[in-house]
């Protein structure tokens, strides 16, 4: 069978998936993008605040915009489920592309006092709000758009997110690289966060021309109300699915968050090397993503391939962040993320074996993106536990039990979906 009746008969819409993938990847960019200058943003917004001040209150402001995360997910997994998946990527695309861009020009707190910190937490926000509804939708249609392989289809998808950090990452690098250490403090914390709007006016391009609308979408029956009936009639699969999507993210914006500051300030790895290993840290997180997706497809569950991410970061999680922190290997920090971000590539299917299409969105929405709910306050909790320390061992037990805070919740999340599946299958 050629690829062109491939992707007729539905098989798997490649124009679909990578659009999607696509999409997620270059908001990820604007979204990821504070993260990687967040050591920069620490002493030009927060400085007065003393160490362990400022870089509660640098977290607080990524914190921010994982808490919003939720109201756009509803809002526009809302519109989705209404009038399809296409229309609502369009608008999240420009809005977080321009969200962030608006970032570059912001004054410092030197220059703007208390002005400058509001502005920053509003476009956080707003970056936040559209990223939220971006996921509603992107997630859904990429799996919506084939008939097998969905588990490769969510993946590939969510790889989409490592384009992102690539970008930002390979970004920085390239700053860091070329300009003066003093330079980064005043114009190139601001390239980095310009550079994404070319990007996204590429993918928005790309979207326009070759996104197709959600089939299963199509063919399902609409309801007046998604809110309504999702609270109505799928309660316990939102349960399921908020107690998963807060176990996988938790961990994982331990990981996403902290990294940069276990290269830099625990290992003080210099900014190029630093930079270096995070910019191959997108490839281990591609891999993950893709990896975690076909362990749904050869597992023929998205159930059980759950439970088998979460052992096994419960069983390598320790002796991975010993070899970063204790020995002092920061190219460790690749198989840190490796591990965290396994179950990325399941919660896709996971999703859509949960909740029928003409809510999905919906529950995407506040699913997915309510587990943020929890993991926004992840590195700050760990941040505390560890005391903001600058020697590794404190890190060490504050890493470890923040990461199995999540394994915990995902694993519960396999029991209760082990009975919400029996129930579905009884119906």
């Amino acid at each position: 069978m050629g690829a062109g009746n491939i992707t007729e008969q539905g098989v798997f819409n490649w124009r679909n998936v990578i659009g999607s993938m696509l999409g997620w990847g270059l908001d990820a960019y604007d979204f990821v993008a504070y993260s990687f200058v967040a050591p920069i943003i620490k002493g030009l917004f927060f400085g007065q605040l003393g160490n362990l001040g400022s870089m509660l209150a640098t977290l607080a402001v990524f914190s921010i915009s994982l808490v919003v995360r939720p109201l756009g997910g509803v809002f526009f997994g809302n519109i989705s489920d209404k009038i399809g998946r296409r229309y609502v990527l369009y608008i999240t695309m420009l809005g977080a592309g321009l969200s962030s861009f608006l970032m570059g020009f912001l004054p410092t707190y030197a220059q703007a006092g208390l002005a400058a910190i509001i502005l920053l937490l509003i476009l956080r926000f707003a970056v936040g709000f559209f990223l939220g509804g971006e996921y509603s939708s992107s997630g859904i249609m990429s799996v919506e758009s084939v008939s097998k392989w969905r588990g490769l289809a969510s993946g590939i998808m969510q790889a989409g997110f490592d384009i992102g950090i690539f970008g930002v990452t390979f970004t920085y690098t390239i700053v860091a690289t070329y300009l003066p250490q003093s330079a980064m403090a005043t114009i190139g914390w601001r390239i980095v966060f310009w550079s994404g709007i070319v990007t996204t006016i590429v993918a928005f391009i790309f979207r326009r021309r070759f996104l197709t609308e959600s089939p299963e979408w199509e063919k399902t029956e609409k309801v007046e109300s998604p809110y309504k009936s999702l609270f109505r009639n799928y309660w316990l699969p939102m349960l399921t699915i908020l107690l998963a999507t807060m176990g996988f993210l938790y961990e994982y914006y331990v990981m996403l968050e902290l990294s940069p500051f276990i290269l830099q300030n625990i290992l003080n790895y210099p900014d190029k090397l630093a930079g270096l290993i995070l910019t191959v840290l997108s490839a281990s997180d591609a891999v993950g993503s893709v990896f975690g997706g076909v362990l749904v497809d050869w597992l023929r569950s998205s159930k059980n391939a759950l439970l088998v991410v979460s052992i096994s970061i419960l069983v390598l999680i320790y002796p991975t962040m010993y070899g970063v922190l204790i020995v002092g290997n920061g190219w460790l920090v690749l198989l840190w993320d490796f591990l965290a971000v396994l179950p990325v590539g399941v919660m896709q299917v996971y999703i859509r074996d949960l909740l029928p299409a003409n809510v999905r969105s919906t529950g995407a929405g506040l699913g997915y993106n309510g587990g943020t709910w929890l993991a926004a306050w992840a590195a700050i909790i760990a941040t505390l536990m560890a005391s903001a320390s600058t020697k590794p061992q404190p890190w060490l037990p504050s890493i470890t039990i923040n990461t199995l805070i999540g394994v915990v919740l995902m694993i519960a999340s396999f029991i209760l979906a082990t009975k919400v599946t029996k129930s579905l299958t009884s119906k």
